[in-house]
């Protein structure tokens, strides 16, 4: 059940919510819906991000934490440059593990 929420926007904000949901062919809410659901996923990525950064987390646990696959997540630590946790012995050992020949 969705629940009603007002707030207060800037006339240019508004605007540009409405530029938005003409672009979109939807109505206001809905364009402010999506706003809003893809803001509160980028926080959760950028929190996860910033944990991973800090190493109190693991990427496992980021990608949890984010709502993205494990894949993903390593990625979009590699793009910003934060360690995975991933490393050359971590690629030995499974390679042994695995029985490939290096």
């Amino acid at each position: 059940m969705a629940h009603a929420v007002s707030v207060r926007l800037s006339r240019e904000t508004l605007v540009e919510v409405d530029q938005l949901a003409v672009r979109l062919k939807t109505d206001r809410s809905e364009a402010l819906r999506r706003l809003i659901e893809r803001g509160l996923r980028e926080a959760k990525i950028d929190n996860a991000l910033e944990d991973l950064r800090g190493r109190k987390i693991s990427v496992g646990r980021a990608a949890e934490m984010a709502g993205t696959s494990l894949y993903e997540m390593l990625d979009l630590a590699r793009e910003r440059g934060i360690p995975s946790g991933y490393g050359p012995e971590d690629l030995e050992r499974d390679l042994r593990e695995f029985g490939s020949p290096r």
